[in-house]
């Protein structure tokens, strides 16, 4: 089942990372409110798979105990640095890639990339595919939008800050996500 859902999730990423955000400016691509909810829509279902530890594969899933904490090692899929910036780049700046690292205590451990074991989150009720968003500021290779995220059907949702960074040759990422 957790399998199936991680292969959904990054089916939607791979669709939501080809679309085009729409009109030029600046000599870049202009980032409109449609851009920016799929380019977080994205980065959320990344986050979440680099959260879970990766794609593993059968028999790849090993556990080690690290100041009193047991790890675990990612998939292979994330398990050099290099994969790992490479994943995040797609979506987030160097920055930002830094502090996701550093705030899911991602190490590396004998030559491979490992996080904390940690219990399983329940499943989000944000219905990431019906998000909308207002731009806030503009400011030369620089954007923040307010995202409005429904949960559920509880006819709430929740409202989230989003600022993008615009990066030569890699497009808009993201530089902080409701920090």
């Amino acid at each position: 089942m957790i399998k199936r859902t991680m292969i959904i999730i990054a089916v939607i990423l791979l669709l939501l990372t080809t679309a085009a955000c729409s009109g030029k400016r600046n000599g870049h691509v202009d980032l409109a409110p449609k851009g920016a909810v799929e380019l977080a829509t994205a980065w959320t279902g990344t986050a979440g798979i680099i959260q879970a530890g990766g794609m593993y594969k059968e028999g790849e899933y090993k556990t080690f105990a690290h100041k009193g904490l047991e790890y675990r090692y990612l998939a292979a899929n994330l398990d050099s640095k290099k994969k790992m910036k490479a994943e995040l780049h797609k979506f987030v700046t160097k920055k930002k890639a830094k502090r996701f690292m550093k705030e899911n205590g991602i190490l590396k451990h004998k030559g491979k990339l490992a996080s904390p074991v940690l219990e399983e989150a329940p499943g989000s009720l944000l219905q990431w595919e019906i998000a909308t968003a207002r731009e806030l500021k503009s400011k030369r290779g620089r954007k923040t939008f307010e995202l409005t995220i429904p949960i559920g059907d509880t006819r709430t949702a929740e409202t989230i800050i989003v600022s993008y960074k615009y990066v030569k040759k890699s497009g808009w990422r993201i530089d902080k996500f409701n920090e």
